[in-house]
């Protein structure tokens, strides 16, 4: 009887140690570390009425992350009063300097609101500001208050405007401290505006452009001394002909970044690149454009201004569009060390002329989308499989789905690859491929293989978008 009464108080008190108890033994600091971690300063402000401790936890936390539709029951009517004053009482009762401040709303949009909310965020030194807006009328101009753009407080800033015009006050100097920059789904009008809102913004290191049209300009030139990445993104699921109707795509983009590290340009983003100056910091290259006319065909200048990349990211169709002058020797990449391929219709012979500017390559990646003919990749001519596959350690294939052409590749890069290490085969993870994927391996092994030591490996991953945001 003693030894059940013992049994039962150790369970109570060890439940009262894994519940409520023990976390009201927890001191401040950690209480609030796990209410910055919670869906938003919503559910934050929810726990005051726990007890009268709780009552002020959330006040001394850095950040503020307020959006109206997350968590609203849809057929509720939206009381635009009622979110307005709480943005209010949120900002005013934090006492301590904002490291971020994240807003949205999207059934209402109110200038003169916004443009308090964003003066009290800046008088309380905010380092971080998100605004998500969706205004009623989208012929709208969202104007950047001038508090903003004197803030020394602020290094990153993030808008999403759904469409909407962006206006820049024009002033001597702004965005002292701008780090980072992300402008998604925002119309910049002209060339002054964009060409002054980097301008603006002297010790800026990320920049990214999402969705963005941007009319009336020809040519834009990004010259950023201090910029480090570079990410431009154009699709927003329209088509060509609505870019080119809205001037969303400029003919020209010039860099002139001396100290960018990784740069990203994937979608409709311009008809050509141009790289003015030499960029030896640059590791990371991302290029890939959407197909577009036969008179439209992006140009990349050679691999004038990369040639320090390690890391080379691009579509076959872009290479087979890049510009070389007549009989000029193509420049060299001498440090790449990975190439990331991606290709449908476009096969080996315009693969291999691009691989002799890549004396060191050591990591292949296929992404093969589909394979017409399986002649086009000359997986017959031995030169050609020399020069594809003279110095690789390991080969991947993307996607890879157990097509017997894709099969066929390779097995001849197998056949050549006399330094290969390891070839890796990444299927996407459901039912069908798991069993088909076993098949393939054993047929596989059977393969002759230049290299005795060669590994080859086969991974389930689940699908994932090709790029994230």
């Amino acid at each position: 009887m003693k030894s059940n009464m013992k049994e039962s108080k150790q369970a109570k008190a060890s439940e009262s140690e894994d519940g409520v108890d023990m976390i009201s033994r927890m001191p401040d600091h950690v209480l609030q570390l796990i209410l910055s971690r919670l869906q938003g300063t919503e559910e934050a402000v929810r726990t005051s009425i726990l007890s009268t401790r709780w009552r002020h936890l959330w006040i001394p936390i850095p950040c503020v992350d307020i959006d109206d539709f997350r968590g609203m029951n849809l057929l509720q009517r939206f009381d635009k009063t009622k979110f307005r004053e709480f943005v209010f009482w949120v900002l005013a009762n934090k006492s301590v300097d904002l490291d971020s401040f994240r807003l949205s709303y999207v059934f209402y949009y109110n200038k003169s609101t916004l443009g308090q909310w964003i003066h009290i965020a800046v008088m309380k030194n905010v380092k971080k500001l998100d605004l998500v807006l969706s205004p009623r009328n989208k012929s709208e101009v969202v104007k950047v208050p001038h508090c903003l753009v004197t803030c020394s407080s602020l290094e990153e800033l993030r808008l999403s405007l759904s469409g909407c015009r962006l206006s820049v006050p024009n002033i001597i100097t702004g965005f002292s401290a701008l780090k980072v920059l992300v402008l998604k789904k925002v119309d910049l009008f002209d060339d002054f505006s964009v060409k002054y809102f980097f301008e603006s913004c002297p010790l800026l290191e990320d920049l990214w452009l999402i969705d963005c049209f941007i009319h009336e300009l020809y040519t834009l030139r990004i010259s950023c001394p201090n910029l480090k990445s570079l990410t431009i993104i154009n699709k927003a699921g329209v088509s060509y002909e609505v870019f080119k109707k809205n001037k969303g795509m400029f003919d020209t983009l010039k860099i002139s970044c001396p100290k960018l590290v990784s740069l990203m340009l994937s979608g409709y983003v311009a008809g050509e690149f141009i790289f003015e100056t030499s960029m030896p910091s640059l590791k990371e290259v991302v290029i890939h454009p959407e197909e577009l006319t036969e008179d439209e065909r992006p140009l990349v200048d050679g691999f004038v201004g990369i040639s320090h990349v390690e890391f080379l990211c691009i579509t076959l169709y872009c290479v087979s569009m890049c510009y070389f002058p007549p009989n000029d020797v193509p420049v060299s990449l001498p440090n790449l060390k990975t190439l990331e391929i991606t290709t449908g219709v476009f096969a080996m012979n315009d693969l291999i002329p691009f691989l002799i500017c890549f004396p060191h390559l050591e990591s292949l990646r296929l992404f093969i989308t589909q394979v017409d003919r399986l002649e086009d990749w000359k997986l017959d001519d031995i030169a050609s499989m020399r020069i594809l596959t003279r110095r690789l350690k390991l080969v991947e294939f993307l996607g890879f789905d157990g097509d017997d052409r894709k099969l066929a590749i390779a097995r001849a890069i197998l056949e050549h690859g006399d330094a290969l290490e390891e070839m890796v085969f990444l299927w996407q993870q459901d039912a069908k491929h798991h069993e088909k994927s076993m098949e393939a391996m054993k047929e596989m092994s059977k393969f002759h293989k230049a290299s005795s030591t060669v590994k080859l490996t086969t991974v389930l991953q689940p699908a994932h978008p090709r790029f994230k945001l």
